[in-house]
């Protein structure tokens, strides 16, 4: 059941770079087909096959010979691993569908934040839409949780970036709404703590560098989304050490 889980990711994963690539350029998600961008080339059954194809290629363009880059087949991988753990950790047949959804929203969202800087609505709100909906049938969590989480969440950023007059983006807003209806409050509260202490390591080198400042722009979504699916799988080991070690 893994492999299947597994290559379900991968298909999953191959749909994602279609949605990451054509989403911010407001083209449509299913018509064309598949096409090289440099040339046109309609892509075939055997190119469209994930990983694979790029390892059949050579991380090239059948047609003209253009290089593909591998971050297609980084992104297939990726959902394929993470469709593994929302296995292995979620039993629950809906819990579990809620899971996939949850994580593959998360994964654009953080290509296209680190791409374009921005975090585009059909998935932040239509993610929303869909974590509300998943808390009417699941057995961890209830509508009112999944609505606290709501405005948990997304009330905490949009008081941030009152606060600081325009420090957080609106994406960021959404996005962590959206986290709170699929997560509830806990979680997603967590999940801004988190993301902020991932950020602040990762931009450290930088900020001590001198190459980036403390006023410098950033997209925060890809924090946000880590530190999210995070605690999404481990959040009562993570508490746990939390507590041992501080309390």
């Amino acid at each position: 059941m893994l492999f299947l889980i597994f290559i379900l990711g991968l298909i999953i994963g191959s749909f994602l770079n279609v949605v990451i690539y054509r989403l911010p350029e407001g083209k449509s998600i299913v018509y064309p087909a598949s096409h090289c961008p440099n040339c046109g080339h309609k892509l075939s059954p055997l190119e469209l096959i994930p990983v694979l194809s790029y390892l059949f290629l050579r991380g090239e363009c059948k047609s003209c010979g253009a290089d593909i880059s591998v971050r297609y087949p980084l992104i297939e991988l990726t959902t394929g691993i993470i469709f593994i753990i929302n296995y292995i950790y979620l039993s629950d047949l809906i819990i579990l569908a809620a899971g996939l959804i949850f994580s593959s929203l998360l994964i654009v969202l953080t290509i296209i934040d680190f791409d374009h800087q921005i975090l585009p609505d059909k998935l932040t709100l239509g993610g929303l839409i869909l974590g509300l909906i998943f808390s009417f049938f699941r057995s961890d969590i209830t509508v009112i949780y999944s609505l606290a989480g709501i405005l948990a969440a997304g009330g905490l950023l949009f008081l941030i970036a009152y606060l600081s007059k325009g420090g957080m983006g609106g994406g960021d807003i959404k996005m962590m709404a959206m986290v709170g209806s699929f997560t509830g409050p806990i979680i997603a509260l967590s999940s801004i703590f988190l993301g902020a202490v991932i950020a602040l390591i990762a931009h450290l080198p930088g900020i001590v560098s001198g190459k980036t400042g403390m006023k410098t722009k950033l997209p925060f979504g890809p924090f946000l989304a880590l530190a999210s699916l995070i605690l999404w799988f481990w959040s009562e080991e993570l508490f746990d050490l939390y507590i041992n070690l501080f309390i």
